[in-house]
């Protein structure tokens, strides 16, 4: 019985594959006995949760449900980061089964190491989720995982340190080093791990930026040993995925559509950088934007009107109503209230903030480097590699999307995905 292993290497832009500046050895080699899609389309938001998402259950956001890495919680008001699901379960979250939901249904041993939107996930048998907050890591992680870490040497008591921007690269030596042992222990039929340093310090220096390819190399390596630990099992019975779930794009301003509410009278400030109340409100999503409209009853009129006044703003490329969503993958309102009233894109070399303070729409960059773009962009397109029992070797694959993944791992072990947009990558095949 195969079986598969997916890594993934956040914010690995296709690109990275054709420059010799990427120093990839690990990679380079399992490509020889595989096959790669150098430009895989994901969804759009391209960000991490809705992303990796999409990857493990082959549909778009309109059906899966993560509408974005930040929304409004129009109950309360209040932005939700769901990344690191300091918040909601997993089962809170998606609406559509997961490769892990089926391969589990099917007897199959599941486990991941750092994977989005999986916190208290019933199909997984082993779990450490990637949370960013201590107290949240203490709390939301199964005693036994946390105890059965505790007992090896792993510092649990740094996991929320080791997840802040700057500090991954040292979360991901130990994603590694779990992951092996996971492998070792556990013996899983379908592992997924997620490596996050790359996109850190994309975000905090910029794409091709020294400490990005500083990150490439790290997590090549870190990939490495665990491809080591295997011992030959990718001649027997394993199967590797390596995908990324979106590309970077430079940024050099940030666009502050929360300054043109408030000026507007739409919202108002607390005074200390947040905002107090808001009839309409702008949540960011890097290079992509929901805006929100307080009163259901008003807000398609009023969303409307707000087209006007936030198209224009310097760096917005596209501005979408909800009759609009369903040609990008995106839920409506009205079917999923993550959703915005609005949804906006940032031109390439823009981003947006939810600052409201201030007279000024365009502001410096939070970050350098960015996504949430359409994945159509050039430098937004992810990565694909695949390698092992079952794949054919030494191929190059036309483009590809990332919810083709799922539907491949899926006949790969043989259990049944059905009713999904991607399609089993039958040319990848032996």
């Amino acid at each position: 019985m195969t079986k598969a292993i997916v890594i993934s290497i956040d914010g690995f832009a296709g690109f990275y594959w054709e420059d010799p500046r990427a120093r990839i050895p690990t990679l380079r080699r399992l490509a020889e006995r595989g096959v790669v899609a150098p430009r895989m389309e994901a969804v759009f938001p391209s960000t991490t949760w809705p992303t990796h998402v999409s990857l493990v259950t082959g549909v778009r956001p309109e059906r899966h449900g993560v509408a974005g890495n930040h929304i409004l919680n129009r109950q309360t008001g209040r932005v939700e980061d769901l990344t690191g699901d300091p918040i909601h379960d997993a089962s809170a979250l998606l609406r559509v089964p997961t490769i892990c939901d089926r391969a589990h249904e099917a007897g199959l041993k599941t486990a991941a190491v750092d994977w989005p939107a999986t916190r208290h996930a019933t199909s997984l048998d082993w779990n450490l989720p990637f949370f960013k907050d201590q107290r949240v890591f203490e709390s939301q992680t199964a005693p036994g995982v946390w105890a059965e870490l505790g007992a090896l040497g792993f510092p649990m008591d740094r996991q929320g340190e080791w997840a802040q921007l700057p500090k991954r690269f040292m979360k991901d030596a130990m994603v590694g080093d779990v992951a092996m042992h996971v492998l070792a222990r556990h013996a899983p039929d379908l592992l997924l791990v997620h490596f996050l340093s790359t996109d850190s310090l994309q975000h905090l220096y910029g794409p091709r930026s020294p400490e990005a390819y500083w990150a490439i190399e790290y997590v090549d390596d870190r990939i490495g040993r665990v491809l080591t630990s295997l011992a030959g099992a990718l001649d027997r019975d394993t199967v590797v995925f390596v995908v990324s779930d979106h590309g970077f794009l430079p940024s050099t301003q940030s666009i502050r559509p929360n300054v043109r509410l408030r000026q507007l009278g739409l919202l108002r400030a607390d005074g200390h950088g947040g905002i107090e109340r808001a009839e309409a409100r702008v949540v960011m999503n890097h290079g992509a934007a929901y805006l929100y409209v307080r009163d259901p009853a008003n807000a398609a009129a009023m969303a409307r009107h707000l087209v006007s006044e936030l198209a224009p703003l310097p760096g917005v490329s596209q501005v979408w109503t909800p009759e609009a969503y369903a040609a990008l993958g995106l839920p409506t309102p009205l079917a999923n209230p993550h959703a915005g009233d609005l949804l906006l894109e940032a031109a390439p070399g823009y981003s947006f903030v939810d600052d409201a303070d201030g007279d000024e729409v365009l502001g410096p960059p939070k970050y350098l480097g960015t996504h949430g773009q359409l994945p159509t962009h050039a430098d937004n397109g992810a990565f694909f590699l695949a390698a092992g029992a079952g794949i054919r070797r030494g191929s190059v694959l036309p483009a590809i999307t990332s919810r083709d993944v799922a539907p491949t791992l899926a006949h790969l072990l043989h259990v049944p995905m059905p009713d999904v947009e991607g399609r089993v990558l039958t040319e990848a095949l032996d």
